[in-house]
C-alpha cells in the first residue's frame, strides 16, 4: 500500500514502511534473492560466458548498495540519520515500482497496437518515460523520507544516480566489458 501511494505522490505512503534495520533487510530481500538466482544462471552458463553471467547478476546488486550508501552518507550529512532506515525501506521498496510499471504497459501495448509495442523506438519511448518516473519517484521519496527541501532530493537523486552510472562506465571500459543499455534496450528488449 505504501509503495502505491508513494508511488502516486502521496506522502502519508512513508508511514506504511517500518524502521530499522529488520525492515531495510526485508527490504533489501528481493534484491538478493534476483542476484543468487542470476549466480546459479551464471554457473549454468557455457564456458567463457561465466564472467558476464556473473557480472549481470551482481550489478543491481551492487548498485542498489551503493546508492544505499549514498543515500545514508548524505542523510548523516543533512542530519536526517534518524529518518534514513525508514526511507530506506520505502526507496527499495518503490524501486520495484517502474519495472512493474514497465511490465504492464508493455503488455497492455501488445493487447492495444501489436504492431507498435515490438518498434524500437516505441519501446524507447517507453523506456525513456519510465526512467524519467523513476528519478521523480526516487526525488519524491527522498523528499518525502527524509524531511528535506525539493532542492536536497534533487541533489539526493543526482548523486545517486551519478555513482549507479560511474559503476556502469567502469564495468563497460573494464573486462568483461559489460554495458547494462545493450543488456536493458539490446535484442531481448
Amino acid at each position: 500500500m505504501g509503495v502505491w501511494l508513494l508511488g502516486r505522490g502521496r506522502g502519508q505512503g512513508m508511514n506504511c514502511f517500518g524502521t530499522g534495520s529488520q525492515a531495510v533487510l526485508s527490504a533489501l530481500a528481493p534484491t538478493l534473492a534476483v542476484s543468487l538466482i542470476g549466480l546459479i544462471m551464471a554457473f549454468l552458463l557455457p564456458s567463457g560466458q561465466h564472467k558476464m553471467g556473473f557480472t549481470r547478476a551482481l550489478v543491481p546488486l551492487v548498485c542498489t548498495l551503493i546508492q544505499l550508501v549514498v543515500s545514508e552518507v548524505y542523510a548523516q550529512h543533512l542530519g536526517r540519520q534518524g529518518l534514513w532506515t525508514r526511507y530506506a525501506t520505502a526507496s527499495l521498496w518503490c524501486g520495484w515500482l517502474p519495472l512493474m510499471l514497465m511490465i504492464v504497459v508493455q503488455g497492455v501495448l501488445k493487447l492495444v497496437f501489436p504492431g507498435l509495442a515490438d518498434s524500437a523506438a516505441s519501446l524507447s519511448g517507453v523506456a525513456l518515460g519510465i526512467q524519467c518516473y523513476s528519478l521523480w519517484l526516487t526525488w519524491y521519496v527522498t523528499r518525502v523520507g527524509l524531511a528535506v527541501t525539493s532542492l536536497q532530493a534533487v541533489i539526493m537523486t543526482v548523486l545517486q544516480t551519478v555513482v549507479a552510472s560511474g559503476v556502469l562506465v567502469l564495468l563497460w571500459i573494464l573486462p568483461p566489458h559489460y554495458n547494462a543499455l545493450v543488456d536493458m534496450f539490446g535484442p531481448g528488449f
